[in-house]
């Protein structure tokens, strides 16, 4: 499709007969991880929901690479601009999303560290019970092993209440990029036939692209101070910086693309998005930092690692004491009728 005005030009291009491989490709890395994620909702010891932005994120990107290999075959499809502004938004929004659940991990982290020994340990791990997985690394997808803890930690209820309403604001603000990225992009389509909106697609992309890079970066200050915390282990610091990098370089990438402009989608100038160079950095900065990010929440076993629970750290405030003694003897029965404690 082409046009009279320029426009934005889309993140990636669009796929090319170049693409179809590439687009295999990714769709078969991405699927890959669908497995590892059913094989942690079934153990009991790894099942947790904290990453459910990187599974959705898996399962929208096998479908974004099938179709853009089904368009590399369909030169009349290619230039659809329905599927290209599917293409952008889906393409635009999944490192905010998957930033989110460091957050969610990040509190984890800052909550934990304020808990005594009897409330740091994960209520569905028994640290009695007589079996463990075959792997004992923290990072092998088998994983189940509990973390030693530390007898001398004093409960904190105040600086809990503080860390918990603090990454719930921090939540909060990353709608500031995710709600501008929405509305550019879904616009994308009216912005090929009217100055005007083209010009409102181009400041929403950078307004949100923008935003999500300083929370990001904030986020990561936030990460590298949590290394003072209590229970707060490298591997913990390691795997969330690692994860915020490759945010990072989608957000840099973005940054450093949309500001170029086009008049037809199957354009093969300079900053049309569809020359070798540029199709060879969207997939490497962009398509693979996601992958490698979404493959880092979901491969090791982040309930182990961080002690989640299955739902991460939900609560606005403490239960009352009769609840957690309630839900104490739940669990002690829970565990004698499984042949835990004997």
């Amino acid at each position: 499709m082409s046009s009279d005005n320029s426009f934005p030009s889309p993140v990636g291009g669009v796929p090319m007969a170049s693409d179809f491989g590439t687009s295999i490709f990714f769709s078969l890395l991405y699927f890959s991880l669908i497995p590892i994620f059913v094989s942690r909702l079934y153990n009991k010891h790894s099942r947790a929901v904290v990453s459910i932005n990187a599974i959705i994120t898996t399962i929208e990107r096998v479908i974004i690479f099938s179709l853009r290999a089904w368009q590399s075959r369909n030169p009349a499809e290619r230039i659809s601009p329905a599927l290209t502004t599917y293409m952008q938004v889906s393409i635009a929004l999944p490192y905010i999303s998957i930033a989110h659940d460091v957050v969610v991990l990040l509190r984890c982290m800052y909550v934990n560290s304020t808990k005594g020994p009897a409330g740091f340990t994960d209520p569905q791990d028994s640290p009695v019970a007589p079996s463990m997985s075959s792997s004992m690394h923290p990072l092998s997808p088998f994983h189940s092993a509990s973390l030693h803890l530390s007898d001398d930690i004093h409960d904190d209820p105040k600086k809990r209440f503080f860390y918990r309403w603090f990454t719930d604001v921090l939540n909060l603000a990353f709608l500031a990029a995710t709600i501008p990225g929405i509305i550019g992009n879904a616009h994308y389509r009216g912005g090929m036939d009217n100055a005007s909106t083209a010009k409102e697609v181009m400041v929403t992309r950078y307004l949100s692209s923008s935003i999500a890079l300083c929370l990001i970066l904030f986020v990561a200050i936030l990460v590298i101070r949590a290394r003072k915390l209590p229970k707060v282990e490298p591997i913990h610091v390691t795997l969330l910086l690692v994860i915020l990098a490759c945010n990072a370089s989608s957000a840099i990438f973005r940054l450093l693309f949309m500001y170029h402009r086009t008049t037809s989608l199957t354009s093969l100038a300079p900053g049309s998005g569809n020359t070798s160079l540029e199709k060879a950095t969207f997939y490497i900065f962009h398509m693979l930092s996601d992958w490698l990010a979404v493959a880092l929440l979901l491969v090791p076993n982040i309930r182990a690692i961080f002690k989640t629970g299955m739902w991460g750290d939900w609560r606005a405030i403490d239960p009352l004491p009769q609840e957690q003694e309630w839900a104490r003897k739940r669990k002690e029965a829970k565990a004698r009728r499984s042949g835990l404690i004997v």
